[in-house]
């Protein structure tokens, strides 16, 4: 998908690196034979033996079929491979802070995602942390064409500079690919909270800064290069999250731009997030999160 992508987009990055990481998954067969109740531990010229067979069967030819894709999509080979043990969301954020990328295109298959809470899962470790970037989280849905991965692009719009920083990604890529574009839907949500929170903003005026940054995302997107008969403005009422989600499906969304707000694994617990709620009503959608 990565390199369907970057030819959907027309781009042609400086550096494209394949990362695998090592989880010690295969060493289950070892540890189930052993009495770890009594203290009982896995020789150490077990483990290695296991991990060069494991590199050599599984993970070698998996970064090769990954390279030849890469290649027939984008007639390039991977600047590198990197192979790495540990725990993969603390390995990706660490080399994603060493290298400075600019886009980490990651797979989502675990099945912790489709739980009530995305909690557990690769994903969803990577986007509680504060990754300065695009992360392209790539769908269950079998590889849509080239020719269409861009056809149908929802944007969801708030007055939040993560939504604005989407737009932006979102215009930047569609600009270059206006013949391949049929509609792209900008979608604001009003929150129904604000009818029964005294506290907070009304809903008058909830609605024209709703209004304002959806054309405020509009002449952006014009700005960028973005033909403007193929916007269309939305806006609808409920919980943002689940409506987004239900317009992505009944758009038919082929790609959705959403913006990535910085925070905290406790804070998402307790206050709920647009964006988690899209990720786990949307699996089988690749998302587009900016921040």
């Amino acid at each position: 998908m990565t390199g369907a992508l970057l030819r959907a987009m027309d781009q042609s990055p400086q550096q494209i690196d394949l990362l695998h990481v090592v989880t010690g998954t295969f060493l289950g067969e070892l540890m189930r034979g052993l009495d770890l109740a009594s203290g009982e531990t896995p020789a150490a010229v077990e483990m290695n033996e296991l991990r060069s067979r494991h590199l050599a069967n599984a993970v070698a030819p998996l970064l090769e079929i990954c390279g030849e894709l890469l290649k027939l999509e984008m007639g390039r080979e991977p600047s590198r491979n990197i192979i790495k043990d540990g725990n993969p969301v603390k390995i990706i954020s660490s080399i994603w802070e060493d290298h400075n990328y600019s886009s980490l295109v990651i797979s989502r298959r675990n099945l912790a995602e489709q739980s009530d809470k995305l909690i557990g899962s690769i994903a969803a470790g990577v986007l509680h942390r504060s990754i300065q970037g695009t992360i392209y989280l790539v769908g269950d849905r079998a590889p849509i064409e080239t020719t269409t991965l861009l056809s149908r692009c929802l944007i969801a719009v708030d007055d939040s500079p993560a939504s604005m920083n989407s737009v932006a990604e979102a215009g930047g890529i569609l600009a270059r690919a206006n013949d391949r574009v049929d509609q792209i839907y900008l979608v604001h949500v009003l929150d129904q909270s604000c009818y029964y929170d005294e506290d907070g903003e009304n809903c008058m005026d909830a609605s024209l800064t709703g209004q304002k940054a959806l054309e405020a995302s509009g002449n952006l997107l014009v700005d960028l290069g973005v033909d403007r008969q193929k916007i269309k403005t939305v806006i609808h009422f409920g919980k943002p999250g689940t409506i987004l989600a239900e317009e992505v499906r009944d758009c038919d969304a082929t790609l959705v731009f959403l913006g990535r707000r910085d925070r905290s694994r406790m804070a998402q617990v307790f206050h709920g997030s647009v964006c988690t709620e899209i990720i786990q009503n949307c699996r089988d959608r690749t998302l587009v999160l900016a921040s």
